[in-house]
């Protein structure tokens, strides 16, 4: 996945599915019934990992298609949640983010990174959903057989490990639904 413009940290060009960028109307639906477009604004809760880690920044924005299948929510193309009565979701990814690449000497280290968003649809007095709020959670942990050493770390920007940002997320709709791809 390409890095979204405007994105707040350089090292997420490759996040699972929180900063998924849009293209062309529902081109980033999996499937379901098209919620339409959202333009998410994200305002940093906490920042244990430190001012500034991997170019993380107080604020960012994104945009994102939704759609849903009865119970199912889907983000874009990148994950899938449940969806319980009351609209409420809850999406988890966990990855490997390489900090140095391999080369001829050195076989390189990679960090852990767990991703968490959990949030709840807005809807109006029709059923409509029109936004949505949420918190997105990034966890960064040392990868079990990975040799990063300190110096890796903080060329990073993480020199503490175990750490966690959070952010609060704020959507509202760009884009109607397509009825055409319902």
């Amino acid at each position: 996945m390409a890095a979204c413009a405007g994105h707040g940290v350089a090292i997420w060009g490759a996040l699972a599915f929180a900063a998924a960028c849009s293209g062309p109307p529902g081109a980033g639906r999996q499937l379901g019934d098209d919620l339409g477009g959202y333009r998410v604004t994200a305002t940093e809760l906490s920042n244990g990992c430190g001012a500034g880690a991997l170019e993380s920044r107080p604020s960012f924005a994104f945009e994102i298609d939704l759609s849903r299948e009865s119970s199912e929510l889907f983000w874009g193309r990148q994950a899938q949640s449940p969806l319980d009565a009351r609209l409420g979701f809850e999406f988890l990814a966990t990855l490997r983010v390489p900090i140095v690449a391999p080369s001829a000497t050195n076989q390189g280290c990679s960090i852990g990174r767990a991703d968490r968003i959990t949030g709840t649809l807005r809807a109006d007095t029709s059923g409509e959903v029109i936004g949505f709020s949420a918190r997105m959670s990034y966890t960064f942990e040392p990868a079990p057989d990975a040799s990063c050493s300190l110096d890796d770390r903080i060329r990073a920007g993480l020199p503490r490990l175990p750490c966690e940002m959070a952010y609060e997320l704020a959507a509202e709709r760009t884009r109607d639904p397509d009825p055409a791809q319902d």
